[in-house]
């Protein structure tokens, strides 16, 4: 099987965009990073269009995607979809390790609310699950990186980012659930 784990990072920030969040359309791909199983691989895509066209074709070729949050913010800002449309093609071979927590808790996906939904960040949960030490840095530094020319640091974070992911997605398969680490909370993950 063709198993994938991608990452996004964004070239403008949210404050900076009209719209904030769903403004997906508007944020811009600066890099992204897709690990391969098979290969035991990373590969990273810059920012133009010609990447991120290859970026499209490799997302449509896999037979599984991981990531977290992928659903309503990777895919979207990658096909430069507005307020956070869903490319339906991809729906079938995505494991969106964010998407699926919040259906375990029994909460919308579909629907973001911070008292429900939040709590739940990758850092947090890869710092419980995993007892790894988390993310080396916050996404919103991302686009400042770009948007400074420290396209190193950019690359690294995503990197990093792919890989917690990548690790994630092993566990959770493999056991079935997570653990927050800000709260302890231990939930089993369905499918």
């Amino acid at each position: 099987m063709d198993h994938i784990v991608v990452d996004v990072e964004i070239k403008k920030t949210i404050e900076e965009t009209l719209g904030g969040w769903d403004s997906t359309d508007q944020l811009g791909v600066s890099v992204a990073v897709v690990y391969e199983f098979q290969t035991d691989r990373f590969r990273i895509y810059g920012d133009t269009e010609a990447e991120l066209l290859a970026l499209r074709e490799r997302l449509m070729k896999a037979d599984r995607i991981s990531g977290y949050n992928i659903w309503k913010f990777d895919f979207p800002v990658i096909f430069g979809l507005p307020g956070r449309e869903r490319v339906e093609a991809l729906r079938p071979k995505t494991n969106d390790i964010l998407r699926r927590i919040w259906q375990s808790l029994g909460h919308d996906p579909d629907v973001f609310r911070k008292e429900t939904h939040g709590n739940w960040g990758l850092d947090a949960v890869v710092r419980g699950t995993l007892g790894s030490v988390g993310k080396v840095a916050n996404g919103a530094l991302a686009p400042k990186w770009y948007q400074a020319g420290r396209y190193g640091e950019l690359c690294n974070y995503c990197v990093d980012d792919v890989t917690l992911e990548r690790d994630l997605a092993i566990f959770v398969d493999k056991y079935g659930f997570v653990v927050n680490g800000n709260t302890g909370q231990v939930l089993k993950i369905t499918a």
